[in-house]
């Protein structure tokens, strides 16, 4: 059993979460459109109708984790969505396509600019097995008033965590291709 305040955590992260990402695609839906194409996954007449439906998932899914609405629904859906994400990357690495933005910035001005990795595939598996723990039986007690302050600290604190950790990813690759050019 896990305790509902872990689920409580982790439900309010991947909301806000999606909301972030899908307003980050939404608010430079050319670039994201641009980014969708470079992946070569999708059909060329399908990339602008799924430049609009990607963010309009994140977007239902953002809200259905935030109000915890048919969660049974939802964490599949968002675990699935991540599995996606993760092998659109990986297909895109074992082509040998290092050098396309991944489309998932968050942190820092020049998230555009992040090209795919490893440790994003890596980022979007912990997503998806985050995302399936509200499936797990959670024990049955009442948040407390502890509980919310120290909920209100751990978003913070994964807030913070998770830009720096955008941040460090998307420092090591200007780096990288600083020592590797690409010409």
């Amino acid at each position: 059993m896990i305790d509902p305040f872990i689920v409580k955590a982790v439900s309010i992260v991947l909301g806000l979460m999606l909301l972030a990402a899908a307003w980050h695609k939404l608010s430079s839906l050319p670039a994201f459109t641009t980014v969708l194409f470079d992946y070569h996954l999708l059909p060329s007449f399908l990339v602008s109708f799924m430049a609009l439906v990607i963010p309009a998932v994140e977007i239902l899914l953002g809200a259905g984790w935030l109000t915890g609405v048919a969660m049974n629904i939802v964490a599949p859906l968002t675990a699935g969505l991540f599995a996606i994400y993760g092998s659109a990357i990986a297909i895109n690495l074992l082509r040998g396509r290092l050098h396309i933005s991944c489309g998932c910035g968050l942190g820092g001005a020049s998230s555009e600019n992040q090209p795919l990795s490893w440790v994003l595939v890596a980022r979007n598996t912990v997503l998806l097995l985050l995302a399936l723990l509200p499936l797990v039986p959670m024990a049955d007690r009442a948040m407390v008033w502890i509980d919310w302050l120290t909920l209100t600290a751990t978003l913070v604190t994964s807030a913070l965590l998770y830009l720096g950790a955008s941040q460090l990813l998307q420092n090591s690759s200007a780096i990288r291709s600083w020592r590797n050019p690409r010409d």
